[in-house]
C-alpha cells in the first residue's frame, strides 16, 4: 500500500514537471514554425515594393521624355519662328513660299521741324507733317523669289510761321521689286537676298510745280535700287543688316521757274544706303528689334537755261529705329516702329504701322 502511493506521487510529480516544459518546447516550436513561414511573406513583399518604385521612376522618366519632345521644335517651326521676327523689321528680310500671296498695308507718320532766320530779332519756325498710306503686294514665283510692288497714296501738310499753311494729297511714286535669295544659309553662313527695285515718279514732282503754292508727294526721278540683305540666327537672337545703292536717272525735260531762272535739267548723284541690327522673340507672340540706318547721298546737280549750273553738296542721313511685332496667327504678323532722325535732314521722328494679309 505505501508503495503504491509513493508510485502515485512520483507519477503525478514527474506529470507536473514534464507538462510545462512540453508546452513551452511546442509553444517555442510553432513559434519558430510561423517565424519561418512569415519571413518568405515578408521579402516577397518588400521585393514588391522595390518593383513598384522602379515602376514608378520609369513612369517619370517617360513623362519627362514626352515633355521635352514637346519643348523641343522642329527645323520648319524654327524657320517660321524666324520668319516672324524678320518680318515685323522689314519685307526685305523675308520671301514668300512658292503660289503665296500677300497684301500688306503699311502707314507711315513723318515730322519734320525747322526754323528761318527773318531777321536779326526774328526766327520764324516751319513745320512738315506728311502721312504715307501704302498698299503693298507679294507673290512668290518660287520658293527662293518673290516679287513685289508698293502704291503709295500721300498726304503732306506744310505751314511756316504765322503764314496760311499748304497742303495737298496725291499719288507717291510707285516701286516695283524682285527678290532672289540664290541659296539657303547653312553652318556660319547668313541667309542672303539680293534685291531689285525699280521707282516710277506717279508721284507729283517737285519739279513740276509751283513750289510756292503747291507740295510734292514724290520725288520726280526714276531710279533703280541694287541691294545685299543678310541675317543670322543666333540664338536666343537674330542679327541682321544689308547694304544698297541708288540711281536716279538724270531729267532733261523740265522747265520750271525758281528764284528768276529756268530750271532745264537736274542729274542727281547716287545714294548709298546701310542698316545693321537686332531681333529678338520675348515670345512665341511678340518681339522686339533696334536698328541703325545710315545713308550717304552724293551732290545734285541743276542746270538752268542760261547755262548757269549749281551744285549741292553731299549729305549724310542716320536714325535709330526702335520697333515690335505681334503675332497674332502663324502667318499673320502686326508690326509697329518708331524711327529718331540725328541729322538734320532727317525727320525729327516718324512711327510706321504695318499689317499684311497672307493668301
Amino acid at each position: 500500500m505505501k508503495r503504491s502511493l509513493i508510485l502515485m506521487t512520483l507519477l503525478i510529480i514527474s506529470l507536473l514537471v514534464i507538462a510545462p516544459a512540453s508546452a513551452q518546447t511546442q509553444t517555442r516550436t510553432n513559434a519558430q514554425a510561423a517565424s519561418t513561414d512569415q519571413q518568405p511573406a515578408d521579402g516577397q513583399k518588400d521585393i514588391q515594393k522595390k518593383i513598384d518604385e522602379l515602376q514608378k521612376q520609369v513612369d517619370i522618366l517617360k513623362e519627362q521624355g514626352r515633355t521635352r519632345e514637346k519643348l523641343v521644335i522642329t527645323d520648319e517651326e524654327k524657320a517660321a519662328a524666324d520668319k516672324a521676327v524678320l518680318s515685323a523689321v522689314g519685307r526685305e528680310y523675308t520671301l514668300m513660299s512658292k503660289g503665296k500671296f500677300e497684301v500688306e498695308y503699311n502707314l507711315r507718320y513723318e515730322y519734320i521741324s525747322s526754323s528761318t532766320i527773318i531777321s536779326a530779332s526774328v526766327v520764324e519756325p516751319r513745320s512738315n507733317h506728311t502721312v504715307r498710306n501704302t498698299i503693298s503686294i507679294q507673290y512668290g514665283l518660287l520658293n527662293n523669289l518673290t516679287v513685289n510692288t508698293s502704291i503709295p497714296y500721300v498726304y503732306v501738310y506744310d505751314k511756316t510761321g504765322s503764314s496760311s499753311a499748304k497742303e495737298n494729297s496725291d499719288m507717291g511714286d510707285t516701286t516695283l521689286g524682285l527678290d532672289f535669295q540664290p541659296f539657303k544659309s547653312s553652318g556660319a553662313w547668313p541667309t542672303t537676298t539680293f534685291t531689285l527695285g525699280i521707282t516710277l515718279p506717279t508721284g507729283r514732282s517737285p519739279y513740276k510745280i509751283n513750289r510756292d503754292t503747291d507740295l510734292p508727294t514724290g520725288g520726280g526721278f526714276y531710279a533703280v535700287n541694287l541691294g545685299v540683305n543678310m541675317s543670322k540666327s543666333i540664338d536666343p537672337a537674330m542679327i541682321f543688316g544689308g547694304i544698297s545703292t541708288i540711281y536716279r536717272l538724270k531729267r532733261t525735260d523740265l522747265d520750271q521757274y525758281m528764284g528768276g531762272l529756268i530750271l532745264s535739267e537736274v542729274e542727281p548723284g547716287l545714294s548709298y544706303n546701310a542698316a545693321v541690327g537686332i531681333a529678338y522673340a520675348i515670345s512665341y507672340a511678340l518681339s522686339m528689334s533696334a536698328q541703325f540706318q545710315y545713308g550717304y547721298n552724293m551732290g545734285t546737280k541743276y542746270l538752268f537755261s542760261n547755262d548757269y549750273v549749281m551744285k549741292s553738296p553731299a549729305y549724310s542721313t542716320a536714325s535709330v529705329i526702335i520697333g515690335s511685332g505681334l503675332r497674332i496667327r502663324p502667318q499673320t504678323t502686326l508690326s509697329f516702329s518708331v524711327g529718331i532722325g540725328l541729322t538734320k535732314d532727317d525727320p525729327d521722328f516718324y512711327f510706321m504701322f504695318r499689317l499684311p494679309f497672307t493668301f
